[in-house]
């Protein structure tokens, strides 16, 4: 299904991929089965081996296919229990989305050694804002898949990616909320 990398370099684990893939096509078929959660695929992890699927595919994919079971989530969870709980979930993400956007720029996110590029991080940020009590944002699947580049002396790239699923889910609840 995946391209598989060169025989010399590593790429992910081509069974524990298709694994997932099967309960995720598994899912998409039975809405009201539990096999897999649009969290579980976006901290997805598989080992690495010589050979293996290419990383870059494997994750773009996952990362739709996150976008749309937590979509569909979200819009089951409003048929079963109405618009409040959404509601109460939305505001409780834009207010975490608000305290990282306050804090000052060198404050909100650690270094990391090979992290995401400063810049490119930034430009993402600037594109983020909460405007009485909504969402101001590029789409929730451009914020969870935006290139961030990476710099020697970057910023934390498992931080960025929890606040960018922060952007993204709340993204996703205002949608549904209309």
């Amino acid at each position: 299904m995946f391209p598989k990398s060169q025989p010399d370099l590593m790429g992910y684990h081509p069974d524990q991929v298709d694994a997932l893939l099967a309960r995720i096509k598994i899912q998409f078929g039975a809405a009201h089965r539990s096999l897999v959660t649009s969290s579980i695929v976006s901290v997805a992890r598989f080992d690495m081996v010589a050979g293996g699927y290419q990383i870059t595919p494997v994750d773009s994919t996952l990362d739709k296919l996150a976008d749309s079971l937590e979509a569909r989530e979200i819009a089951d969870k409003m048929s079963r229990s109405g618009k409040s709980g959404v509601l109460n979930e939305l505001n409780q993400l834009l207010s975490e989305i608000s305290k990282v956007l306050d804090e000052k720029p060198k404050e909100r996110f650690s270094g990391q050694k090979n992290g995401y590029s400063k810049s490119h991080v930034a430009e993402l940020l600037n594109s983020i804002r909460v405007n009485r009590g909504k969402l101001v944002s590029p789409l929730p699947l451009e914020v969870r898949t935006r290139p961030l580049g990476s710099a020697r002396s970057g910023l934390s790239k498992v931080e960025i990616d929890a606040f960018r699923g922060l952007v993204a889910s709340a993204g996703h609840r205002q949608i549904a909320l209309g």
